[in-house]
This record gives C-alpha cells, structure tokens and sequence, in this order.
C-alpha cells in the first residue's frame, strides 16, 4: 500500500515538473515571431489620430416667434458651439464679442414665422443666421458649426 502511494506521488512530481517546463519553454524560451520594425519607404505615412471637437456652450437667448395663426411670442433657445480643440482658446477669449454680435443679428428683422406646433428643426433658419456674425467675430472655419440644442417654450 505505501508502494502505490509513493508512486503515484512520483508520478504527481513527475507530470508537475514536466508542465513546468513546458509553460517556462512556451513564455520565456520560445522564438518569437519577428517583427518588422522598418517601415517600408512605399506605404503611406499612418493616419494622425482624430481630435474630437469641442462643443462651448452659450448662454440661453431670447427669440420671438411667430406660430401659425397667433400672435408673436418669446422663446429661449439652448446653443453650442462645435469647434475643433485647438480653436477653443481663441472662442473663448472672444465670447463676449460673439454674444453681443449675436443679440444684434437676433434682435433685427422680424420674428420668424413657425408652425403652430414647432419643433427645433422649425428653428434651423435662426441657426443658419448665426453663420455670418460667427466668422465675422472669429474669422473662417474657427467654428465648425453652430448648434440648436433646445428650445424652451414660455407656456400660455
């Protein structure tokens, strides 16, 4: 009885050495396969990463309406600005400027005629609006685009 259990504990120290080696062979002493560190002169240079852009918020403003079949009415609207990340220093340090220039383009002309039941994209003509002031005050292509987020409705 004590033969068996020697040698089965023989052949447990037997099968444990064995896959010892194996795995230090397979992780430490095994070729690995070659890597090209050369790029070849023909492919093209990689691709620089994708910056994400910036989105500034701007302070809500004030808008008149005119729904379908009633009288004007005063609505808020949520704006940001989509810009690439380096631009953001330069939007920032001029928002004053483009907040002012902005009151000026909203506050001429006349309300703008909505549907009765008037959604954001009714609004995407006082978004256009805002194109000129924003590259008057920030120059071309400093701002990707200006964004309508919301609208805030004042109820009756």
């Amino acid at each position: 009885m004590r033969k068996v259990g020697l040698i089965i504990l023989g052949l447990v120290v037997l099968l444990s050495l064995a896959g010892g080696g194996a795995a230090v062979y397979l992780l430490v002493l095994a070729p690995k396969p070659h890597v090209e560190s050369a790029a070849d002169p023909n492919d093209p240079p990689p691709e620089a990463p994708v910056k994400r852009p910036a989105f500034i918020p701007l302070e809500p403003f004030s808008v008149y309406v005119v729904p379908e079949g009633q009288k004007p009415r005063e609505v808020m609207v949520i704006l940001h600005l989509e810009v690439p990340p380096d631009n953001v220093p330069m939007v920032n340090e001029k928002m004053h400027l483009l907040r002012d220039r902005y009151i000026r383009e909203l506050l001429k002309g006349k309300p703008l005629e909505v549907p009765a039941r008037f959604t954001g994209k009714d609004l995407y003509p006082l978004r256009d609006s805002l194109r000129g002031p924003t590259e008057e005050v920030l120059g071309k292509g400093v701002v990707t685009q200006v964004l309508l987020l919301n609208i805030i409705a004042q109820l009756k």
